[in-house]
């Protein structure tokens, strides 16, 4: 944390996942003057912490595999790093499916996966066992398995993001709320804080629940609506270890992974509780509209 500047070349909005890795994508990628600004705190302090942490790369077009891809290979690159590192564990994940529909939609998965270059195959049941004695894989019609899958600790990662970027000169500001944006002639220059103005070129929206109220100051009505979803940690038990690969069921609706020696399982909602960001303000005051 250091005193305001009165300028910067790029600043971005949200001090979460995502705004601590554009931040540092951009410093890594040669740009200089990068501020990050944060409303909270802390960074990670909203919806990044509570992440469950999965990285799975098996997706539905090729573009997103390997963006997924690019992920795995930057965490890979920051474990490196003994004093800042994401926690990242390379344990494989296995798909399963319960239903011939899965079945032929993992088929397709695995052709987009082979056309990005990513490492897909379908292992037999007793082979998913091996990898996941716990579990009982008797009604696994296809089990869809990705050896360079795994997880890691959202917030370690958020963390990893800043220290990694700040040696390469980027810049943080934490309790600094951004109230607006200034625009000129279709062009931005600068964003308005509650201490004052701060001079820019270029503005990155990575705010998160707040991230429709930060473009409508602009004039951009975002389509986004956030989302609540949940997930619980078990107690430990024999068996567990940090070690077994990601398990993703779609038909069941339900994500698992081991939480040291615990288990850490979620579900995909189908009716999951959401806000209309409308309705909620950036701060103090009424709503948007």
């Amino acid at each position: 944390m250091s005193d305001q500047p009165k300028s910067a070349n790029v600043i971005v909005i949200g001090g979460g996942a995502v705004g601590c890795g554009v931040a540092y994508s951009l410093v890594k990628a040669g740009v200089e003057d990068v501020l990050l600004l944060e409303k909270e705190l802390t960074m990670a302090a909203a919806t990044s912490g509570q992440a469950a942490g999965l990285v799975g790369q098996v997706r539905n077009s090729v573009e997103r595999t390997k963006l997924a891809m690019r992920s795995v290979q930057t965490f890979s690159e920051l474990q490196a790093d003994d004093l800042a590192n994401p926690g990242w564990r390379q344990v494989g994940s296995l798909r399963v499916a319960l239903n011939d529909r899965r079945v032929r939609e993992f088929g397709q998965m695995k052709a987009v996966a082979d056309q990005a270059g990513l490492e897909v195959e379908f292992i037999e049941n007793a082979a998913a066992q091996a990898k996941w004695p716990l579990m009982n894989f008797a009604a696994a019609k296809a089990v869809l398995w990705c050896p360079s899958d795994g997880y890691l600790q959202p917030s370690d990662l958020t963390m990893a993001y800043v220290a990694h970027a700040r040696r390469m000169g980027a810049k943080f500001l934490t309790g600094t709320p951004v109230r607006s944006i200034h625009v000129e002639n279709a062009c931005v220059t600068g964003v308005e804080t509650d201490t004052g103005t701060i001079a820019c070129k270029m503005v990155v929206n990575a705010a998160g629940a707040h991230a429709f109220h930060v473009a409508m100051s602009v004039g951009l009505e975002l389509p986004i609506v956030p989302v609540r979803h949940e997930f619980f940690v078990t107690v430990h038990a024999d068996g567990l270890g940090p070690d077994l690969p990601v398990v993703r069921i779609p038909d069941a609706t339900l994500y698992l992974r081991a939480e040291t020696n615990a288990l850490l399982c979620g579900g995909w909602e189908p009716k999951g509780l959401s806000t209309d960001p409308r309705d909620y303000p950036l701060a103090d005051g009424p709503p948007v509209i």
